[in-house]
């Protein structure tokens, strides 16, 4: 049972984090800001000065077991987070605007994001929660990043760290190839953004013997984009893509290297729907990301309200996108509209996404796609 939460900051993403946790306070200088917090249902809202030290006392924080600063000027945050600190709230979030700033933050001993809005809303939300982010609530518990010969898989990797990143250390990379030198470079780069990596230098002529086996206790593999089309016609000659058709777990293809703003959904009546489904809201859910559900084949009542009230425990917003006439026309629109950073689709096409369909998106997408077996 959560105590009191000050939320200093009555902003969208002030608004966001009181709203899954009823009962906050909302300091807000703004007059007009504070009356839109005002709306969410049991919310204190206070007008005045987050960093003024006799309105927060006078609002509890002496009793606070959470205290969030969510303004747009570091200096209002620091100062606040600074008393938050002197009268020992146990858990102490703060926006970071200026990411030159964050090194002053850490020093002071409080938890510091930078994210987009939303993702920073439910990033907040997960460390107020008792149990913390939950780990059945990440979407990959451990990542998989094979180098084969001499792709380097920059844009696999970078999209790793960001997944594992965040997922707040719930996640960790592992990388396998005969490259030591590459190896380091990749452990630094970890280092950097603070994600447990685990490297595997193995012999070149031993190195698909162990990639194969590792694939297996994978959760997820995120391999690059690179030639990948012309890589398909010769799909007997490609290691990735032959080890691929073996795995149960998902494999990425790295396009986007960014935030996840957008995430396109692909369903049909295959069985593997309601995970394709949950893996996508898991990630939306990390990265606050916008989630559109494209449904190709009528799915049942039962399905549609297990869906919604997953969507609803994640805090994702879910876009039904309608099919008007041929399914997979416009199923290719929209993977074709470049409006999505990642798109979610099925890989053993045993629905109405057939496996020439599946081909054709991962090779023409403009952004990254994650095939679910």
């Amino acid at each position: 049972m959560m105590g009191k939460r000050i939320i200093v900051g009555g902003g969208r993403i002030g608004r966001e984090v009181a709203m899954q946790f009823p009962g906050s306070i909302i300091i807000e200088a703004d007059p007009s800001a504070a009356e839109r917090s005002s709306r969410i249902h049991d919310t204190r809202v206070v007008i005045g000065d987050g960093g003024d030290e006799k309105l927060l006392l006078d609002v509890g924080l002496d009793e606070a077991e959470a205290f969030i600063s969510l303004t747009d000027d570091d200096e209002v945050n620091y100062r606040s987070a600074t008393i938050a600190k002197r009268y020992g709230v146990p858990k102490i979030v703060v926006r970071v605007e200026d990411p030159e700033h964050e090194e002053r933050f850490r020093r002071l001993g409080v938890e510091t994001v930078t994210f987009p809005a939303k993702m920073i809303a439910n990033y907040i939300g997960d460390l107020l929660r008792s149990d913390g982010l939950d780990s059945n609530s990440i979407p990959f518990g451990k990542i998989l990043v094979p180098l084969i010969g001499k792709v380097r898989a920059e844009k696999a990797f970078k999209e790793a760290l960001l997944i594992a990143s965040a997922s707040n250390g719930k996640t960790v990379v592992e990388v396998i190839s005969s490259d030591i030198m590459e190896l380091r470079k990749k452990e630094a780069m970890a280092r950097e953004v603070g994600v447990p990596l685990f490297n595997h230098l193995l012999e070149e002529g031993k190195l698909i013997e162990m990639l194969k086996s590792h694939l297996h206790e994978a959760d997820c593999i995120i391999i690059d984009d690179e030639k990948i089309a012309l890589i398909d016609r010769l799909l007997h000659r490609n290691v990735i893509l032959q080890l691929m058709r073996s795995v149960s777990c998902p494999v990425l293809v790295a396009r986007t290297c960014n935030y996840y703003r957008h995430i396109l959904v692909l369903l049909d009546s295959s069985e593997v729907s309601e995970r394709i489904l949950i893996i996508a809201l898991q990630i939306a859910h990390l990265f606050g990301s916008d989630l559109s559900v494209l449904v190709l084949e009528e799915m049942s009542p039962e399905f549609r309200e297990r869906i919604k009230k997953r969507g609803e425990v994640e805090n994702v917003d879910i876009i039904k996108l309608k099919v008007d006439g041929n399914a997979m026309i416009e199923a290719v629109k929209e993977v074709k509209s470049q409006k999505y950073d990642l798109i979610v689709i099925p890989w053993r096409g045993t629905g109405i996404i057939r496996s020439s369909m599946i081909r054709k998106i991962v090779n023409d997408a403009s952004c990254s796609v994650l095939t679910v077996a």
